[in-house]
């Protein structure tokens, strides 16, 4: 005898998520900081029409385009790794700096990276409004500086105008990190495809109890853009979308939902 399902439920906050590697099926990136999930299941139909009347006598099925959508808090290397299909690596590397300084009584200012900083890599601009070299870039010289010129040894820098003292320099720098994260995206970068999962808890009113749901997408890649989203005041979202794709599974499923 037919029977319909009984469940029914209300989700009241956001699911966790993982994507796994379709081979080797181990967890690839993990997604506990999510703001927003959106799945979409379409049941896109043509109308068919013939005769005198005005109303369709059939739909005609037409292809599938199942996305997922999800914006997250955090900027999880795994994350731009499925977008983009980035390559990790951890280790020295050399990264860019800017920094704003004051100059001091003695006429110099000391770099952050002082002693990391790249010899001969720094670029420095009068920062301070309203001067006669304002926004000119400072000339580099091994001994003596005059106006508009500047001495630097071991990420001490020494400027020869006595107007600056007191006025605001902007340094752009490389320095060498001994331990960098680093997602490198290269012309021949391409993404893959992993299966999708979300966990999530819903309650039931008429139960007054909670469950677990899961939904698994067995395989989903990277469809349109990956956004980093920086706005002032506001916490970096980043946003990532999925095209859900035929995994050729013998059972022909393509989204499982589960609710226990």
């Amino acid at each position: 005898m037919a029977q319909i399902s009984m469940k029914s439920w209300v989700v009241d906050d956001i699911s966790n998520a993982a994507l796994f590697d379709l081979t080797t099926g181990d967890p690839v990136g993990v997604f506990e900081k999510l703001q927003q999930m959106n799945i979409q299941i379409p049941a896109a139909q043509t109308r068919v029409y013939g005769g005198t009347s005005k109303y369709a006598f059939h739909l005609t099925e037409q292809d599938a385009e199942s996305s997922i959508t999800i914006q997250n808090a955090v900027l999880d290397f795994n994350q731009l790794v499925a977008a983009t299909g980035a390559e990790l690596s951890t280790g020295s590397a050399v990264v860019p700096a800017m920094e704003k300084h004051t100059v001091d009584a003695a006429g110099t200012i000391t770099l952050k990276q002082a002693a990391n900083m790249v010899a001969d890599s720094e670029k420095i601009i009068v920062a301070t409004k309203g001067l006669t070299n304002s926004g000119r870039i400072l000339e580099r010289v091994t001994a003596t500086p005059t106006a508009d010129q500047y001495t630097i040894a071991a990420g001490v820098v020494t400027f020869g105008d006595t107007n600056l003292k007191g006025k605001d320099v902007r340094v752009f720098y490389d320095y060498n990190a001994p331990t960098a994260n680093v997602a490198s995206i290269k012309t021949t970068t391409k993404n893959k495809p992993y299966k999708f999962v979300a966990y999530g808890r819903a309650f039931d009113d008429e139960l007054n109890e909670y469950f677990d749901v899961a939904i698994v997408i067995y395989k989903a890649q990277m469809l349109g853009t990956f956004a980093i989203d920086q706005q002032r005041k506001t916490a970096t979202a980043n946003s990532l979308e999925l095209a859900v794709l035929d995994a050729g599974r013998a059972d022909e499923k393509v989204i499982d939902i589960y609710a226990l």
